[in-house]
């Protein structure tokens, strides 16, 4: 800790050097196309300094304190000069300008930097210029509003939504349909079961802005339907800054509950987010002969034919078990906390310059469900003259979770000259959770007639990402060329997942009985090593037309391994006094798992050995898999302004899929699952200027969606909860997409935008996961089923409300909604299935997550002068799809509301998830701020609806959060 201290000292202490000059920055566009210009000539006459704009059309100059006029000059653009410039000591000054083409009426325009707005310039390239459909958000105000990182900050953005904290989902489509970059290129995830990264790993201070991209154009990568999701992070900062940022936060539902359950298996590394070898698979169980062939050794411990070393060797393995524990400790957790260091800088070496931006970051939060629910109805059967839902398995219980993140994102950008940079950078993010999952309430009508059900599941997670970027940006003339190369290392390594369910009879003693799997430990480990390069090469043949190609090349090579280790009761010396038995523990997991209960405890008054707990290697080879995606693609566009209102552009990308997963399955049918195939992906766009303020859209392309390893993977993960198991299917294949969009979009001023879209999807071979009743015991499998379509609209609004009333002139009010209605179709074999059952069933269903309606609503306050600044946010989403249901069984949908005494769902109108903060500025350095979540203290509730009566198979209510920051910052 002495040394972080020192560190963050050094950094303040960095700031001398530059605390008496000020900074001159910003972004020099074409006002007709609205394009970044290079080589834009910047003088201050009285300063006799100056710059040139870079490859992003962006320039920065160092002055001291004062006011004064800046000239702009190029040579086929007019000349502008903008005055009273004011440049504070430490400060930096933003001035982004429009240069119009020149004309012999008028040679130079003089400003005043007073009437210049600094959003006109961003707003004009965010979403005037762009030439596919987009939306935004510039890093001016993810700082206003105090956005910690890209996950919360996207959130404001139409169309979209956030599931989990972490994975975009756009326009009602999960992440499947969904990518998610940084500076254009795609973020991986460690997460099998998902199709896009976290966004909660880049913090807020790196990023220069947010995009959204909502219609594809052949420079993005082909698995694009519902959006395209581009973090730029800042390469050349202004000048030095440094940002601090600490917080602490308070749970209502979590801090200091006496109820909080822990992991007995704790090390020093624990708080950081690591396992230090605790809890991972002992290597002497691989091939382990008593493990592998226990039946064996237990008929020669009956006939009392083993010899001392072998008694030795015994016990040595099976007494290893005891030290990965089923019993739990309690704990209070205290405050969740954070702590966010950001810090860069930019050096001149004449025309030469150097930029660095570091990001460190570390979190740690305590999540407690006290009345957690997960339920499981296999189906809908007669009763009567009607019917009624069967219940399989009720969970009934609390949930303690504790999750560490901590990372790093640095970048180190080199710029030659004007016109040619270079820039690295390097991502590390962990995130480590440790779970407690007790249901001491429960029932299980599928398996036993009467009694209680208890179980437990202990488990930890972590997932870590190493991602190394190299790109570089060169100008020639009329000639751009874009280049970029990734080195990708991710894993998530689950060791020790640990399971023990039970029923429990009227006395409270616990038993077995053949219907509940015995305590079983979970290892599981996932290594991926993926490659990326990409090349961008445009060319501007004129001032009217651009032609732009390229490719694109990506491998990623996995490995994924699963061991199950079981319990084993048969032969256990259960009426001998020195056994315990799972009866007599009666619930003492602690005293029944141990070393002195567990192998060969001793001999008896006979001279015969006494067998205690036994272990079984029941790992399934098919549960372990190799795989390798890849993917290459090339594309031709082009940019074509056919008159000065009216600009086509489109073209065609080209992709080859290559896919291979190879498991362990004895049954060759299901041992590869593959997918080779070329896709061509045509595009084309119109963009009509009504006039400047305003412009019309229409878009139309084709897409595709791929599954991921694990789906193509056969083996069925468990259901620790009693849950149908996932089954992969190694003949799935991927997704067509046909895309269709208009949108109407007007600028009335800088700041302000009103715009209306309408989109519609048309799906060949859509993914779906079908809950499969046919077979023995129920399960999900991944699928093809025939068509599917999705289609809506949205409209987005922004606008100071100082036209009001002059007392709300620093008020800002936006607000977006969205409406979509999406069917996917049900496979003929599932319809054919249920309607046997109900013959009113419906033969579609709605995409897997898919809300019909969302909401986002934003109101801020903000005066530079007092330093206060306030916040009320709202976002509101309508049920949406979750799981599918068993037979004629309804299907699962999940929705934010209110539950009643008996723990279901009031109603399927969500409550709005709303959160208010206000933040207060002083001297500009020091800022604290106060925020409030979930004001209105929703549930997330997942239901089945059967005769207008609520079944809930899960709810948690996540409580108020009060969280309070303080930012310390410099520049």
């Amino acid at each position: 800790m002495k040394y972080f201290i020192t560190i963050l000292f050094s950094m303040l202490l960095a700031v001398s050097a530059y605390a008496q000059k000020g900074t001159l920055t910003g972004t020099v566009v074409d006002e007709e196309t609205g394009e970044e210009m290079i080589g834009v000539n910047i003088f201050v006459p009285s300063a006799s300094d100056g710059g040139v704009t870079d490859v992003t059309g962006k320039y920065n100059i160092r002055l001291d304190p004062g006011s004064y006029t800046v000239e702009f000059s190029y040579i086929t653009h007019q000349k502008k000069i903008v005055e009273d410039v004011e440049i504070r000591s430490g400060e930096v000054t933003q001035l982004d300008i429009t240069l119009a083409q020149s004309s012999q009426e008028l040679d130079e325009v003089v400003v005043s930097a007073r009437r210049i707005d600094n959003n006109e310039v961003s707003l004009l390239r965010l979403q005037k210029r762009s030439l596919p459909v987009q939306d935004g958000i510039s890093s001016e105000e993810i700082n206003r509003i105090g956005f910690s990182n890209s996950a919360e900050s996207v959130r404001q953005v139409t169309g979209a939504s956030v599931e989990g904290g972490k994975f975009i989902v756009m326009r009602g489509l999960g992440d499947r349909y969904s990518i998610s970059s940084m500076d254009g290129i795609v973020l991986p995830t460690t997460n099998p079961y998902r199709n896009s990264a976290s966004l909660d790993l880049i913090p807020s201070s790196m990023v220069d802005n947010i995009v959204v991209k909502k219609t594809f154009s052949p420079d993005l990568p082909g698995n694009f339907t519902g959006g395209a999701v581009d973090i730029t992070t800042k390469s050349l900062p202004d000048r030095y800054y440094l940002r601090l940022n600490t917080s602490i936060s308070f749970n209502d539902q979590t801090t200091f509950n006496n109820n909080f359950l822990t992991d007995p298996i704790n090390n020093s590394l624990s708080r950081l987010g690591y396992d230090d070898g605790s809890r991972k698979r002992n290597s002497d169980w691989a091939d382990n002969e008593y493990l592998n062939r226990l039946n064996f050794y237990l008929i020669q411990i009956q006939n009392n034919n083993l010899s001392d070393q072998q008694i030795q060797g015994f016990n040595s393995t099976m007494q290893s078990f005891s030290e990965r524990p089923f019993h739990v400790n309690p704990r209070t957790p205290g405050l969740d906390h954070s702590l966010n260091v950001s810090f860069g800088n930019r050096h001149f070496f004449g025309d030469t310059q150097l930029g660095y931006n570091v990001g460190i970051n570390y979190s740690k939060s305590y999540s407690q469900y006290d009345e957690r629910e997960i339920n499981n109805y296999s189906a809908r059967i007669p009763d009567g003259s009607g019917s009624r839902m069967q219940e399989f398995q009720l969970n009934r219980g609390s949930e303690s979770i504790d999750e560490v993140n901590n990372g790093l994102i640095g970048s180190v950008t080199l710029q030659l000259n004007p016109t040619n940079e270079i820039t690295t950078t390097s991502i590390y993010n962990n995130n480590a959770t440790e779970s407690v999952l007790d249901m001491q309430n429960g029932a299980y009508p599928g398996a036993l007639s009467s009694g209680s059900y208890n179980n437990r599941v202990i488990s930890f997670v972590q997932r870590e990402l190493f991602n190394n970027q190299l790109k570089g940006r060169h100008t020639f003339d009329n000639l751009e060329v874009k280049w970029s190369g990734n080195y990708i290392l991710s894993s998530q390594y689950e060791p020790n997942t640990r399971f023990i369910g039970s029923p429990v009879d009227t006395q409270g003693r616990y038993f077995y009985v053949r219907e509940v799997q015995l305590p079983f430990h979970f290892f599981r480990d996932l290594n991926d090593t993926q490659y990326n390069a990409k090349l961008d090469v445009e060319y501007k043949f004129s001032n009217r037309f651009s032609v732009k190609t390229g490719g694109f090349y990506t491998q990623k090579d996995r490995e994924f391994n699963e061991y199950r280790y079981q319990l084993e009761n048969n032969g256990t010396n259960a009426s001998n006094p020195e056994f315990l038995s799972f009866g007599e523990a009666s619930g003492d997991f602690a005293n029944y798992f141990s070393a002195n209960n567990t192998g060969i405890l001793g001999r008896n008054s006979e001279g015969d050995l006494i067998l205690g707990l036994t272990y079984r290697d029941q790992t399934r080879p098919e549960n372990s898999y190799t795989g390798t995606e890849g993917i290459s693609a090339g594309y031709l566009m082009g940019v074509w302004d056919v008159t000065d209102r009216l600009k086509l552009f489109g073209g065609v990308r080209i992709e080859h899929t290559d896919f291979s997963v190879l498991s362990g399955s004895r049954n060759e049918a299901l041992r590869e699952g593959s997918i080779n195939e070329v896709d061509v992906l045509p595009s084309m766009n119109l963009i009509f200027a009504l006039n400047e303020d305003s412009n019309l859209r229409l878009s139309g392309s084709q897409t595709l969606a791929r599954p991921n390893m694990r789906e193509l993977a056969p083996f069925a993960s468990f259901d620790l909860l009693g849950g149908f198991p996932i089954v992969g299917n190694p003949n799935i294949d991927r997704t067509n997409v046909m895309n269709f969009d208009v949108r109407y979009e007007i600028f009335p001023s800088a700041g302000e935008l009103f715009a209306l879209s309408a989109f519609y999807k048309d799906f060949t071979n859509p993914i779906v996961m079908e809950l499969d009743v046919a077979t023995d015991q129920p399960q999900y499998q991944y699928i093809n089923t025939n068509n599917g379509l999705l289609y809506g609209f949205e409209v987005e609004f922004r606008k100071q409300l100082g036209f009001i009333a002059s007392a709300l002139e620093n008020v800002k009010f936006s607000t977006n909604f969205t409406y979509t209605n999406s069917r996917v179709d049900l496979s003929e074999r599932e319809f054919e299935t249920r309607e046997l059952l109900d013959s009113s069933i419906k033969s579609y269903r709605p995409f897997p997550y898919q809300s019909p309606y969302l909401i986002n609503m934003m109101l801020v306050y903000e005066n530079s002068e007092t330093g206060w600044d306030a916040a009320l946010y709202a976002n509101m989403a309508g049920k949406r799809l979750a799981a599918n249901g068993a037979g004629a069984a309804p299907d699962v949908y999940e929705v934010n509301g209110k539950l009643d005494n008996n723990g279901r769902v009031k109603s399927e109108i969500p409550t709005p998830d709303m959160s208010f903060r206000v933040q207060k500025t002083f001297l500009n350095r020091l800022s604290a701020a106060l925020s409030v979540s979930n004001l209105l203290d929703y549930s997330v509730v997942q239901y089945q609806k059967d005769a207008d009566q609520y079944f809930t198979n899960s709810a948690l209510n996540p409580g108020r959060t009060f969280k309070l920051s303080v930012t310390y910052r410099i520049n």
